[in-house]
């Protein structure tokens, strides 16, 4: 495999080069107003990055949200639903019932459903027409866009981009030689920065380097691993086992999970990468239940985004374990204060 790296480098290369500046092209005649971008009369929050992979938007996600509602607002939450088998937008969660199953809704919006219980979740390829369906049905008076950075038809109030302090400066360039998907100069655009995956809230090596494009200092913050035991009822958070333990996970960012496995004391035996959104699929599910079983294990782990697409039938036969991602910062009054001014005056507000 590095041979044929090494191999294709020119090549990658000069696709990058090709990708930034179509990139570039794209992002000025935004900015001289050619390309217009569409206002609401709500505020918009989007929640994104600059690079492929997991950078925890989901977990700030949900994090914002509840921020949101605590301080009396209606929040509603629209995404485009990657990996889903469906089309067109889908209200997934009316603020009072999940209406769609994972298959139609994506596992992302999913999730966010099974965790936020009174918030309205929108999946559709158009952004614009899932902040149009929000507001047509009175839902929400703030809205807030998932992985939405790159996409600059919304204007919006604020934007929030998620940065792994895990990254190395090596992977940082362009698609498809690194895995930027826009230059770092766009960090510009950016109201709030936000590293995660950081361990004591320390600045990761990259901090230097990247602080030559933000406008503003960086907040940091901890994605903090709970271990969690299914049973009968769901799951909860529980101590970690001294039983071997097989792990598989198909998301963004699979290295950082069978880190955070062994970070927090389990006996990884065994693993099992997918790619991300992966379909279990009764074929898959018997592949990865033989690999389970030839190693004689018993005990396995998966992520929240995985476990939400696993069938009863499959959970039943293991003793299963899920780690949940709750993220954690070290100055939540600096992160509210810059939420602030795009905060509505909500009427709801006490």
């Amino acid at each position: 495999m590095p041979i044929l790296h090494t191999l294709l480098l020119p090549l990658l290369i000069f696709l990058s080069w090709v990708y930034g500046l179509i990139i570039w092209v794209r992002n000025c005649l935004y900015n001289i107003g050619l390309f217009k971008s569409i206002s609401f009369d709500i505020p918009i929050i989007s929640i994104g990055n600059i690079t492929t992979g997991g950078t925890g938007k989901t977990p700030m996600v949900i994090y914002l949200t509840k921020l949101l509602e605590k301080n009396g607002y209606k929040p509603g939450i629209v995404s485009r639903g990657y990996g889903r088998n469906s089309r067109g937008l889908i209200l997934v969660h009316d603020s009072n019932t999940l209406l769609t199953d994972v298959d139609k809704a994506g596992d992302e919006p999913y999730l966010m459903g099974k965790e936020l219980h009174t918030i309205p979740i929108v999946v559709s390829e158009n952004r614009i027409a899932g902040i149009q369906e929000l507001l047509n049905n009175n839902l929400a008076d703030i809205v807030i866009l998932d992985d939405a950075f790159q996409h600059r038809k919304v204007k919006r109030n604020l934007d929030v981009v998620m940065i792994s302090a895990r990254d190395k400066l090596v992977n940082y360039h362009l698609l498809p030689w690194g895995k930027l998907r826009e230059p770092l100069s766009s960090l510009k655009r950016a109201q709030c920065v936000i590293y995660t995956k950081t361990k004591q809230y320390q600045n990761p090596p990259l901090h230097n380097m990247l602080n030559l494009y933000m406008n503003n200092s960086p907040s940091t913050s901890l994605m903090k691993p709970v271990l969690m035991k299914m049973d009968e009822t769901g799951y909860r958070e529980t101590m970690p086992v001294a039983e071997p333990v097989f792990a598989f996970c198909g998301i963004g960012n699979p290295s950082s999970f069978i880190q955070t496995v062994e970070e927090i004391g389990l006996n990884l035996i065994g693993k099992r990468i997918f790619q991300d959104h992966q379909k279990y699929n009764p074929k898959v599910l018997r592949n990865l239940s033989s690999q389970i079983q030839n190693i004689n294990c018993r005990v396995v782990v998966t992520t929240e985004k995985d476990l939400v697409k696993i069938p009863a039938s499959f959970i039943q036969k293991f003793i299963f374990y899920v780690i949940k991602i709750v993220l954690v910062f070290e100055n939540d009054p600096k992160l509210i204060n810059l939420i602030k001014p795009v905060f509505p005056p909500s009427p709801q507000r006490h």
